[in-house]
């Protein structure tokens, strides 16, 4: 009997101990930067000999269940995996390094295939493809005050972004003001890259300075490209980018509140079609060489929890952007707007709220299409370091800026993986 007890009591032991081991496996994993962890050691070994190994997915559920051409749901995703290669540490050369990256794009894009809306209500649809993205050589010099890169860029990374868009499930803001790529073929987003060189300055800790030249090539957005079509076509036209930014009380210890205010413009000698089905009224043509434009972004905490350094608090932000011939530009004017607070919710202290509007007025030239807008609202929960589920809701007024296409009702949400 004294056995049998024993027994059981080890029994239990054992159950306790493989629970308590299993719970804190558990923590750990939830608590880790990411879904996939340091692979025994070897990705900490791998990044101090030089190559840092990231990976990410993205996707958004949504659906509209009122309005638009048509009602449905749609899924897009996209898988990115990217290698940083620190030639530094790899070659010994100082400040240098190398960036590849490949995508994933799969699902469907319901603003094209129910509502019939231009600002798309998904910032992560990108087409249905395997693509390399960006590959790049890029060198800091002067002790980071200049850094250059050259090979295969991506316009938005460095130009019209700002890491508070990051917030939001639309694209009419997350990642660059959705008019800059709606009047722009050759300003590239997300998993698809141009030929280029760029460079930013940081003068002061204050000012950023940054200006690229990029081909303007809009056949490498195609999915049957896959990102693999190394043609360079100068003679067909060239995409300048340029802007100046100022920031204040960034720094970790600055106890006033940050903000930052950019100006930027561009211009792309390619030839554009008119917008219209006819040619304009004034009689040039349907074709015009070259265009250009600008863009202002503006944001400014309001109101900070905690001390200085928090990033808790409230932040509005503004973006504008302009494109002044309206025969060749669909959203010759844009204006955007909205709120990010983070930690809104005591205990939540990485989580974002986030509302916005977005508004694009559309050509003169089309003929019963007037201005678009879109507002969302969305709360983003960071469920782990790795892990984040973004619950939203958008209304399109006058999709396509057309009467004869109801006003739509967007619920859904996104998810977002760190591997």
């Amino acid at each position: 009997m004294r056995v049998s007890r024993l027994c059981v009591a080890l029994s239990a032991a054992l159950l306790v101990t493989s629970a308590a081991r299993a719970e804190m496996d558990l923590d750990g994993w939830l608590s880790q930067d990411t879904a996939t962890g340091d692979w025994g050691g070897l990705r900490s070994r791998v990044e101090a000999a030089g190559l840092t190994v990231e990976g990410n997915y993205q996707t958004d559920l949504l659906a509209n269940p009122i309005g638009g051409e048509q009602q449905g749901f749609a899924y897009d995703g996209l898988m990115e995996i990217s290698l940083d290669f620190d030639l530094d540490k790899i070659a010994g050369l100082e400040g240098t390094s190398f960036f590849i990256a490949g995508y994933w794009a799969s699902g469907e894009d319901l603003s094209d295939t129910k509502i019939g809306n231009l600002i798309d209500v998904s910032q992560v649809f990108d087409g249905r493809t395997v693509r390399l993205g960006q590959m790049y050589l890029e060198q800091e010099l002067f002790g980071d005050v200049l850094d250059v890169a050259v090979g295969r860029l991506t316009t938005g990374d460095d130009f019209a972004t700002s890491d508070l868009y990051d917030s939001y499930v639309s694209s009419g803001i997350n990642g660059n003001p959705f008019a800059l790529d709606e009047n722009l073929p050759s300003f590239t987003e997300d998993s698809v890259a141009q030929w280029g060189v760029r460079a930013i300055v940081h003068p002061t800790e204050q000012i950023r300075l940054a200006a690229g030249v990029y081909n303007a090539d809009p056949d490498v957005a195609k999915d049957g490209k896959h990102g693999v079509d190394f043609v360079l076509n100068p003679e067909d036209g060239v995409l300048v980018m340029a802007e100046a930014g100022y920031q204040w009380n960034q720094a970790e210890d600055d106890s006033g509140l940050p903000g930052s205010a950019t100006f930027g413009g561009y211009y792309d000698s390619s030839d554009f079609e008119s917008v219209a089905d006819e040619d304009s009224d004034d009689g040039s043509g349907d074709e015009r060489d070259g265009n250009y434009g600008f863009y202002l972004l503006l944001d400014q905490m309001v109101f900070r929890e905690g001390g200085a350094g928090s990033d808790q608090g409230l932040t509005p932000w503004t973006a504008f952007t302009f494109a002044p011939v309206e025969r060749v530009n669909t959203i010759p004017f844009s204006a955007s707007g909205g709120l990010v607070y983070q930690g809104l919710i005591p205990g939540r202290d990485d989580d974002l709220t986030a509302v916005a509007v977005y508004y694009g007025k559309f050509s003169d030239k089309l003929e019963d299409q007037n201005a678009e807008t879109v507002i969302e609202v969305n709360h983003r929960l960071q469920l782990t370091p790795w892990l984040y589920a973004t619950p939203d809701f958008q209304y399109v007024f006058r999709p396509n800026g057309q009467s004869d296409i109801d006003d739509a009702a967007v619920f859904g949400g996104e998810i977002g993986i760190d591997f």
